[in-house]
């Protein structure tokens, strides 16, 4: 970001986990911010979504997808307070509150979670001839739902974790 000084609040919502280094970003706020100013973020945290990419790692090791992500790494950033609240600092924030919270995101059946999945695990699916895509989100999709089946509702759930920064220019 290239304000100074300019706003009272910087506010998002689940963007920052699509960013590996945090550094940068929270400099770029800590720039941008009026001295008092106020930053709230929420993104996905440590530990967020991890019963679903416990399914897709081994997927992903199957004989038939391995050669698909040979020198693949994961494009989520996802952080605990620990490392958050260093970054902060760094970056010359204070913080006022980094926390991770439980969610849980409840899909409508397998359909559910598969548009759920076609939306947000991209950066895995598009690593994949599309004609094969499909097929892949099923075998992710059986794997998850053998180990974790809907309710008698038919709902699938999902444990998420978001995690919670405010901080202030001081």
């Amino acid at each position: 970001m290239t304000f100074r000084d300019e706003f009272d609040i910087i506010f998002s919502n689940a963007a920052l986990h699509w960013v590996i280094d945090h550094r940068p970003v929270l400099a770029g706020i800590a720039r941008a911010l009026l001295m008092g100013g106020r930053m709230l973020v929420q993104m996905g945290g440590k530990g967020n979504a991890e019963t679903v990419k416990a399914a897709v790692q081994q997927v992903m090791q199957r004989e038939r997808w391995r050669s698909y992500f040979i020198d693949f790494t994961s494009p989520y950033g996802f952080y605990g307070p620990e490392e958050d609240r260093g970054w902060l600092v760094e970056a010359g924030l204070q913080p006022v509150r980094v926390e991770l919270i439980p969610k849980d995101m409840a899909q409508q059946g397998r359909d559910g979670l598969a548009g759920w999945f076609r939306t947000t695990w991209h950066p895995f699916t598009y690593r994949l001839p599309e004609a094969l895509r499909e097929t892949f989100i099923a075998e992710v999709l059986d794997v998850y739902l053998a180990a974790s089946p809907p309710d008698s509702a038919g709902i699938v759930h999902v444990p998420m974790v978001r995690l919670e920064v405010e901080a202030i220019k001081m």
